[in-house]
């Protein structure tokens, strides 16, 4: 009978088999040839890689000798794409084997702390027993937390475990915690869906396109999760962002948080790209660092953070506020500026800098409301140098009123913009001018009041002091996220470039003028950078004229001439590299001297009213047909060839500034 009930189940099973088309099963089969193909490449990859390792710490070198040795015996493999080096950084490098992304990364092979041991693999599920209290934006009361690390470095504390409970028991969840080998990004994907919190407790790094959370397993993930950069191949380890969640995930997320407790979750050059994706994947925010934050800062963030979220019923907005107010930005123990992602907080245009909140997401229902009775601002008057920034607070009475909303204005953006909540806002001075910040209080949908800071924005007078000798009057800007700055040395005032120890960033310093041929331009100048990786270089209209790189050891002085009439752009440009720090990673301008008579840079206002128009281009054009005689003030607004006239070149430049073809 046994035997007559087994044939049937063969046949059976061989029926459906027959069933399926035969294009269908060479396609699977196919595929899963090509997957074990990759695998086979990627192990035999990091077996010589890790030779090369092992052979050059036998060898005594040291990490950047390691890392370099390690780098050649890559660029020697016939598996390695020999264009697919894209990042390097002072951890280790980035790199594709048939276009699947890889990486190297010394510190987490060999310098995190693995005195924990044995290796404990386990999920653990913790059932709920907390207070159960009324949740308001989370879909699920249960919490998540991922630790690929715990028993791998020892560095990790149980802190996440208590705060992650803790949470649990506050919202009456479950809590899962998945750690060590068993944090696959299989597992991660498929228990990210139906949690309200999730927290990542591990090492995270970033390479050029994204942030990634590091994992302790390779195991289960795929050649097209490494070809689509979804996942990074680190030998036995790998790393996964927000964009394999976004794929993998069985369903859309809960609407939860996602505390990211990671290094460089929110790294510049990703753009936010883990952030956007877990926010598409149904995420209603996301937390997350620019830079490589320290276990103990990051503790200080979180306790604050969570204790709001949890005790007091904060928004999010609300428990950021408190957390900078009470413990600073950045990182009091690191250069890690704390960022959140959500519907109505795009990834910042300066993730190294401070960032106004606007997400409204709670955890539970809100506090009573609290009447507003009285308020001020911190400032009713303020001036500005162009490109700078100004915070003001809001300061309320009593000090724990909520029943309100403000509503910031700026008269004039393109003198000076603001961006505000509900406790404070910033002001970014934009262009030389006046202009009024105006706060409006609304109270049950009506406006209660207003208050107004006047902004004054005038050029950076500091740059003029340092960079011009004594009686110079040459005008110079510095814009963007990392501008020159006046500093003071032991014997001398000088301008230095804003952007030390911020890898992969480019601080810029501009000169316009006017020279006639043979004129000079001289200054002193001086760097310290690490060699053949960071780069000082100066360029006139464009060409580069020197790029050095190394140490200047001192001061040295440089002398441009002029070799024709005309318009004359000088930059002093350092660019810092994603590697590591040396030295002071910078470049010093000073004594800054222009031979000839300092002419105004030409800005098209041939008519004097005020700003470029098509009228100023058909006065210039008059005037380039000998039709009108100039005055020298019109000449000097309209002479951009520097050859004392206004040429038929010079009308259609101003022409196309009045179209806004050019600035």
């Amino acid at each position: 009978m046994k035997s007559r009930k087994l044939l049937a189940a063969l046949i059976a099973f061989a029926m459906v088999f027959a069933a399926v088309p035969a294009l269908s099963l060479a396609s699977g089969a196919a595929e899963t040839f090509g997957e074990a193909a990759a695998a086979r490449k990627l192990d035999l990859t990091w077996a010589s890689l890790e030779a090369a390792e092992e052979a050059a710490l036998a060898s005594g070198m040291d990490r950047n000798q390691v890392i370099n040795a390690v780098y050649q015996a890559a660029l020697n493999l016939p598996n390695v794409d020999k264009d697919g080096f894209s990042d390097f950084d002072s951890d280790g490098f980035f790199f594709t084997v048939d276009g699947m992304y890889c990486a190297y990364d010394f510190r987490l092979r060999n310098e995190t702390d693995k005195s924990a041991a044995p290796v404990d693999e386990k999920v653990v599920l913790v059932k709920g027993s907390g207070s159960g209290k009324a949740l308001r934006d989370a879909a699920s009361p249960d919490v998540f937390l991922i630790a690929p690390y715990y028993g791998h470095d020892n560095s990790f504390t149980d802190q996440y475990k208590r705060e992650a409970q803790s949470i649990a028991d506050e919202t009456g969840g479950d809590y899962l915690l998945i750690q060590s080998t068993s944090a696959t990004g299989p597992a991660i994907a498929e228990n990210f869906v139906n949690k309200g919190v999730v927290i990542f407790d591990s090492h995270g790094t970033q390479s050029g396109t994204s942030s990634y959370l590091c994992l302790t397993t390779n195991s289960g993930i795929t050649q097209q999760d490494y070809q689509n950069g979804w996942a990074v191949n680190a030998g036995s380890a790998a790393y996964i962002d927000g964009r394999y969640v976004e794929n993998h995930a069985p369903g859309e997320l809960a609407n939860c948080i996602v505390w990211m407790a990671i290094c460089e979750g929110m790294k510049r050059q990703g753009q936010g790209t883990t952030g956007s994706a877990l926010l598409r994947a149904g995420a209603g925010c996301v937390y997350g660092y620019s830079q490589s934050v320290t276990f103990a800062g990051d503790y200080v963030y979180e306790e604050t953070f969570w204790n709001a979220m949890k005790e007091d019923q904060a928004t999010v907005a609300k428990a950021y506020e408190l957390m900078v107010d009470t413990h600073g930005i950045p990182d009091p123990y690191g250069n890690a500026y704390p960022i959140v992602m959500s519907p109505v907080d795009e990834f910042p245009s300066n993730p190294d800098g401070p960032q106004v909140v606007n997400c409204e997401w709670r955890l539970f229902g809100g506090l009573p409301p609290v009447e507003l009775t009285d308020y001020s601002l911190s400032s009713e008057s303020i001036q500005l140098y162009a490109g700078y920034e100004h915070t003001v607070d809001f300061n309320r009475v009593p000090s724990n009123a909520n029943d309100y909303e403000l509503v910031w204005t700026s008269a004039d953006p393109a003198v000076a913009s603001v961006s505000g909540n509900s406790r404070r806002a910033v002001i970014t001075a934009n262009n030389a001018g006046s202009t009024v910040i105006t706060c409006a209080v609304v109270k049950d949908g009506q406006a209660f009041g207003t208050r107004t800071i006047a902004v004054t924005v005038v050029p950076d007078t500091s740059l003029y002091d340092s960079l011009n000798v004594e009686g110079g009057s040459l005008e110079f800007s510095s814009t963007g996220s990392y501008r020159f700055k006046a500093e003071q040395g032991a014997d001398r005032l000088y301008a230095v470039s804003g952007n030390r120890g911020v890898s992969n960033s480019t601080s810029t310093l501009t000169l316009s003028l006017n020279m006639r041929a043979g004129e000079t331009l001289t200054f002193d100048y001086a760097y310290m950078t690490e060699y053949s990786y960071d780069f000082y270089t100066f360029r006139v209209n464009a060409q580069q004229v020197q790029r050095v790189s190394g140490n200047s050891n001192g001061w040295k002085s440089y002398t441009y001439t002029a070799a024709a009439d005309g318009a004359y752009t000088f930059e002093w440009i350092y660019e810092k590299d994603p590697y590591v720090d040396e030295g002071d990673d910078c470049v010093k301008i000073d004594n800054v001297v222009y031979s000839g008579a300092s002419v105004p840079t030409p800005d098209g206002d041939i008519d004097g009213v005020g700003g470029v128009s098509v009228a100023d281009g058909i006065v210039a054009l008059r005037i380039s047909m000998g039709l009108i005689t100039p005055t020298d003030e019109q000449v000097a607004h309209g002479d951009f060839d520097g050859d004392g006239r206004i040429a038929l070149g010079d009308a259609i430049t101003i022409l196309r500034m009045a179209m806004g073809l050019v600035a």
